[in-house]
């Protein structure tokens, strides 16, 4: 194995440059279904972008791959901090419209603007409802987030060449975290099902 390292994960020759990585994006299309279905469309959907943009990024890693994998992201982040709320609307296509094109203009910005839309899905949520099962999904996010961070590349838990990645963790932490939120908050009425973008 002598491909370069990205997210802590060896990059091998073929269709599935990173195959944990790239395998465990598809938590987020799970998610997203279940969301889709049972709680909120427009999250769900986000959610499923996400999981396609992010194995595009670290699959097959065609042009524009890193473009995807940041707008959905990105997006989705959006999706979640206006569910529910008067701004639900400029959530939908208008914010995936702005976010794209931001990013295709300024690729560069994809990782603050990623942190940015975390900081305000999660300060949104929080402000909204403080449950036991918000806490409890965005407790999930929180230790995945962390995980994910110690097990970066050049991080003290990162193990190139394991079959447990970090970055792979992270990726199901944060969907079973955005399925448990949708999912818990939809029962309590607290998120209104939207019907599209």
């Amino acid at each position: 194995m002598t491909g370069a390292i990205a997210d802590c994960e060896r990059i091998l020759a073929g269709w599935l440059g990173q195959p944990v990585n790239s395998l465990t994006s598809f938590a987020f299309v799970v998610a997203g279904v279940h969301v889709w279905r049972r709680s909120h469309r427009l999250v769900g959907l986000a959610s499923v972008a996400t999981g396609v943009g992010s194995f595009l990024f670290h699959g097959p890693m065609p042009p524009g791959a890193e473009w995807a994998h940041d707008v959905s992201l990105a997006w989705l982040l959006v999706t979640v901090a206006t569910a529910g709320t008067r701004w639900e609307r400029l959530g939908g296509a208008p914010s995936l419209a702005v976010v794209g094109l931001g990013l295709a203009v300024v690729p560069a910005a994809g990782d603050p603007l990623g942190a940015l839309a975390a900081a305000g899905a999660i300060g949104s949520v929080l402000w909204r409802d403080r449950s036991r099962s918000t806490v409890a999904a965005l407790g999930i996010l929180c230790i995945a987030a962390a995980i994910g961070r110690l097990s970066a590349t050049g991080g003290p838990l990162c193990v190139p060449d394991s079959i447990v990645q970090g970055h792979g963790l992270w990726h199901l932490g944060a969907a079973l975290s955005i399925a448990l939120w949708a999912t818990a908050s939809s029962r309590r009425g607290s998120l209104a099902p939207a019907s599209s973008m």
